[in-house]
């Protein structure tokens, strides 16, 4: 069983965190813990290797914001009474020394970036926050998630599509530094349309290597889509995330306090998530698996 280890940051907890259920149930969480939180500007939530744990390992899950709930549930109701934070403000839950045992030559990283907000800097930062939490200087394949367009009535298809991109190329542009730096290998998106897929090829130098698709109620893609990504070289891969993914909710079930406390999410709110797999080649062996949650604070909270 994977333990909870500790790490220096001057901020500790007093009490140990207990869960109840899974999304959207909440769990209790003790006041004097929470309390902490007032001192941070910011905090990252990483569960380390969930394979570490049977009980997840074996289960098959609905989605993949009802495993990082679960996963939750029982990180958090075993983590010790002295729960610390790293200078970076990390509180990783579960330690990843195992992966050291590979080489890195041996292993493939893939990175999927769940993003709430357009920014680049987010962006950045999600990457760095697993290149450290994984040691490496590298990701082979970064998968992004880009967030939802605001309705906008009355407007075209065209109209939407053009903002959209609009919206997408100052992300578009960091990701391709990345590829130009060697940080990630190859890119790939999520749930694009076969129109939103077309408009961005024609927009940019670096395309994407893979869509990630959502096929709810059937397992057909639509055959346009299937014919223009096998003529542009675009891998097209299922998934069963939520759409957008329920960050809000899950921090929810980290935290809420008594009726007599402000509620958790008063002091921060959720930026990005990330779930991450680590492959040994060649043998289709999971090494890892886990998730980064980032939070900033709120106003009343700076």
């Amino acid at each position: 069983m994977c333990q909870s280890i500790l790490v220096n940051s001057g901020i500790r907890a007093s009490r140990r965190l207990k869960i109840s259920g899974f999304l959207p149930q909440v769990m209790a969480c003790p006041s004097g813990f929470l309390e902490k939180f007032r001192d941070l500007q910011s905090f990252r939530l990483h569960t380390g290797n969930i394979n570490a744990y049977n009980e997840l390992k074996l289960k098959r899950f609905s989605s993949s914001a009802e495993e990082l709930s679960a996963c939750l549930k029982i990180q958090l109701a075993s983590t010790p009474a002295a729960t610390d934070f790293r200078n970076n403000g990390t509180l990783l839950l579960c330690d990843n020394a195992h992966i050291d045992k590979y080489e890195r030559d041996d292993l493939k990283i893939t990175m999927k970036l769940f993003l709430s907000r357009w920014c680049e800097h987010e962006l950045k930062e999600a990457v760095d926050a697993l290149k450290e939490q994984l040691a490496t200087t590298s990701i082979e394949l970064l998968i992004v998630a880009f967030p939802e367009l605001e309705i906008v009535e009355g407007e075209t298809e065209e109209e939407e599509n053009k903002r959209w991109i609009k919206q997408l190329l100052p992300l578009w542009s960091s990701l391709e530094s990345l590829i130009k730096s060697g940080e990630v290998v190859s890119l790939g998106v999520s749930d694009l349309s076969l129109n939103q897929l077309q408009t961005l090829c024609d927009e940019v130098d670096t395309r994407p290597t893979v869509d990630h698709l959502r096929i709810d109620g059937c397992c057909v893609v639509p055959p346009e889509l299937q014919e223009y990504a096998k003529n542009h070289d675009v891998q097209l891969l299922t998934h069963n995330d939520p759409i957008p993914f329920p960050t809000r909710e899950v921090f929810h079930s980290f935290c809420t306090l008594n009726e007599e406390t402000p509620l958790c999410s008063d002091l921060f709110e959720p930026t990005w998530t990330v779930r991450y797999t680590v492959w040994v080649r060649r043998r289709s062996v999971m090494a890892s698996k886990g998730y980064i949650v980032a939070f900033v604070g709120t106003q009343g909270n700076e």
